[in-house]
């Protein structure tokens, strides 16, 4: 018996029987040709806060002078902000004397700590209040401060963002779906309350921000950091999600300027290092909330790299801030590896060829078959 060659025509039709395979696996997340954006590739773990003082991490600020971080505890915390060496160990602390109601941001400007007392959830607080501290030895004492209150033109506002400007202005960003960003007075009274002055539009649910030292700003959400221009009415130029955080609460540029920190409220907060945003590249839709857990989105999936840094480094009762080197710049573009997606994608592709494969031999054999 002979097998006459196969035609033109099962060959083609072989191939046609591809194409529904491919087009479900170009569909699947992670499988097309969209590149990962270049800020969340080139993310790296920059350190962990593991300290019994830090258990609800709400901003960070960079103290180039004295080679520090200084972060702050939200509501439930005293008057403190805590300093931090480059490796996020604990340095000490300074106090102040306030009645505090919900701290959320802090930046170290011109030799001070300002520290933006502006949470208001509720939406009822009259004014808000910064502090401003003086004489900063992180050596757990009690510091002398100015404070400042602000009030809005529009009403009460939820914020978690103060804003410095290079010369010194102050604005605070609110927290909410249709942003505001509010410029404060150039020289606040300490006596009165200070009215707000809205300057321009914010993006949606901002947690921090950072004035650049080219004059634009660099505000975060829970998976994303924005630049906006003030020389073009607060215009967002450049876009990019950052690695997957439980909540992410804080952003800062590093202490040499060259990459920016954003880092996770909580405890045991891993502050993560990514460039500055370039261009408007792709990122999730910032919402009110923290994003999932990476268990049910495959595309921040934790890097195997971080639970085993999790488990060497548990807190230690001699160094409460301590971190080891595991914490230290660890990969975690998730991106550039093959996840489940792809095999799925792999799976369908090889199902395809077999199954147009069979049918065209099949077809072939049945047409040109001789006795």
């Amino acid at each position: 018996m002979t097998v006459a060659p196969v035609r033109a025509g099962a060959g083609l039709l072989a191939w046609w029987l591809l194409v529904p395979f491919a087009v479900a696996a170009l569909m699947l997340p992670g499988t097309g040709p969209a590149a990962a954006d270049p800020a969340t590739a080139q993310a790296k773990k920059a350190f962990a806060i593991k300290s019994r003082l830090v258990t609800a991490s709400s901003g960070l600020t960079r103290d180039p002078a004295d080679n520090l971080y200084w972060t702050v505890n939200a509501s439930g915390d005293s008057g403190r902000a805590i300093a931090l060496d480059e490796t996020g160990a604990v340095q000490g602390s300074v106090k102040f004397r306030a009645d505090i109601v919900d701290v959320e941001a802090v930046q170290y400007a011109g030799g001070a700590l300002y520290v933006a007392d502006i949470g208001d959830r509720t939406g009822d607080r009259d004014h808000v209040t910064v502090y401003v501290l003086y004489d900063l030895q992180p050596n757990d004492s009690t510091v002398r401060y100015h404070a400042y209150d602000f009030r809005y033109p529009d009403g009460p506002h939820d914020a978690q963002t103060l804003l410095i400007s290079p010369s010194g202005q102050l604005y605070l960003v609110t927290d909410q779906a249709k942003g505001g960003i509010y410029q404060a007075p150039a020289e606040p009274s300490r006596s009165d309350v200070n009215t707000l002055t809205r300057v321009g539009d914010a993006p949606p649910y901002v947690t921090d921000g950072q004035f650049l030292a080219d004059g634009r700003i660099a505000l975060r959400s829970y998976v994303d950091v924005s630049v906006l221009d003030p020389q073009q009415d607060y215009k967002v130029v450049a876009r990019a999600a950052t690695p997957y955080q439980p909540r992410g609460a804080s952003l800062t540029q590093s202490l040499d300027g060259s990459t920016l920190l954003v880092g996770s409220g909580g405890s045991d907060s891993i502050v993560y290092r990514m460039p500055v945003p370039a261009a408007l590249g792709s990122a999730p839709t910032p919402g009110p909330s923290p994003p999932p857990s990476p268990a049910s989105s495959p595309s921040a999936a934790k890097s195997p790299s971080d639970s085993k840094t999790a488990a060497k480094a548990s807190p230690s009762d001699q160094d409460p801030g301590g971190s080891t080197e595991a914490d230290q710049d660890t990969d975690v573009d998730e991106n550039s590896r093959p996840g489940s997606s792809g095999t799925i994608a792999a799976l369908l592709i090889a199902a395809g060829v077999a199954v147009a494969a069979g049918v065209g031999v099949h077809l072939a054999r049945g047409r040109h078959q001789r006795p």
